[in-house]
C-alpha cells in the first residue's frame, strides 16, 4: 500500500478543472495520479490538503505538519504562485518554507516538488515571469539538496497553446491538469494514459486576440485583482478536498481515466 498526499494552492486543489461530482466542484491533476494509482494498486490511498489563496509559508506551517502525521509515501507540494502576486516579493518567503518543508519530508520514500510556469497568458502577466524564473532556480537547487524530484512545467513552449489553460490564463484547463498528471506519473514510474496531443491552433485575427483581452480583464483579471486585494480568496469558505486519507479505488467519484482523456482530446481538436 502506497500513501499520497498532495499539498499547495489552487494548482492542487484542481482550480481550472472543474467536476460537479469532486468536493469543492474540481477535480484536478492530483486526483487523477491518485485514480492513477490506484489503478495499479486499489489499496493506495490519497489525501489532498492543499487550497486556493495559500502562500508558501501557509502550505508549511498548516498542511505540512498534518501531511507528516499521515506517514506518506508519496508527497508532491507546489507552492509560491499566490507569493509571486504580491506587490513585493522576497524570494526567502518563498524559498525558506519550500526548504523547511522539503527537509521535514526527507523520509517520504518520493518528494516531488513543482516549478512555476514561466509563460505568460496576457502582457500584463510579462513582469512576473522574472519573478518565476528566480524563484525556479533557486528551487531546483533546494531539490536537489534534499533529493526531491522536480516537475518541472517551466518550459515556456509546452505551455504555450492557449487550450491548455483555463479563461483566467492563472490555472491549468482539464487538458491542462491531464497533462500534468502524466507528468507526475511518469515521475513516479506509473504506466499512465498519455496525456492527449493537441492539433496546431489556427492563427487568431488581431481583433480576436483585442477582444479576448478586453473580455480577460473585464471577467477574470479585474474582479480577481479586487478579491486579492481584500483578501476574499482567503476567506472563502472552503476545506481542503481530502483532508484524511481515502482510498481512490473506493471513494473517489469513479471514472475510466483512459476513457476520460481520449473524450477530452477528442473535445479538444
Amino acid at each position: 500500500m502506497a500513501r499520497f498526499v498532495a499539498l499547495g494552492d489552487s494548482l492542487t486543489e484542481g482550480v481550472g478543472d472543474p467536476h460537479p461530482a469532486w468536493p469543492n466542484g474540481l477535480r484536478g491533476w492530483a486526483d487523477l495520479v491518485a485514480a492513477m494509482l490506484a489503478a495499479h494498486d486499489p489499496s493506495t490511498e490519497y489525501a489532498n490538503l492543499a487550497l486556493r489563496g495559500k502562500t508558501a509559508r501557509d502550505v508549511a506551517a498548516e498542511q505540512l505538519p498534518v501531511a507528516l502525521a499521515m506517514k506518506p509515501d508519496i508527497v508532491t507540494i507546489w507552492a509560491g504562485g499566490n507569493d509571486i502576486l504580491r506587490p513585493r516579493l522576497k524570494l526567502d518567503n518563498v524559498l525558506q518554507p519550500l526548504d523547511h518543508a522539503l527537509a521535514q519530508l526527507a523520509a517520504a520514500t518520493t518528494v516531488i516538488v513543482f516549478t512555476g510556469f514561466e509563460v505568460s497568458g496576457s502582457p500584463v502577466l510579462g513582469p512576473l515571469r522574472a519573478r518565476v524564473r528566480a524563484i525556479n532556480a533557486s528551487l531546483r537547487e533546494v531539490a536537489r539538496d534534499h533529493g526531491a524530484l522536480v516537475a518541472d512545467v517551466s518550459e515556456r513552449g509546452a505551455w504555450m497553446d492557449r487550450r491548455l489553460w483555463a479563461g483566467d490564463r492563472v490555472h491549468p484547463s482539464p487538458l491542462g491538469h491531464q497533462r500534468l498528471a502524466a507528468q507526475v506519473a511518469h515521475l513516479l514510474g506509473v504506466d499512465a494514459v498519455r496525456a492527449p496531443d493537441l492539433d496546431p491552433s489556427p492563427p487568431s485575427r488581431v481583433a480576436r486576440v483585442v477582444a479576448d483581452e478586453v473580455e480577460w480583464w473585464r471577467v477574470h483579471a479585474a474582479p480577481h485583482i479586487a478579491r486579492w486585494a481584500t483578501g476574499a480568496s482567503r476567506r472563502e469558505l472552503v476545506a481542503p478536498k481530502w483532508s484524511v486519507p481515502v482510498r481512490p479505488a473506493t471513494t473517489l467519484p469513479w471514472f475510466d481515466v483512459g476513457n476520460d482523456l481520449t473524450a477530452s482530446s477528442a473535445q479538444a481538436q
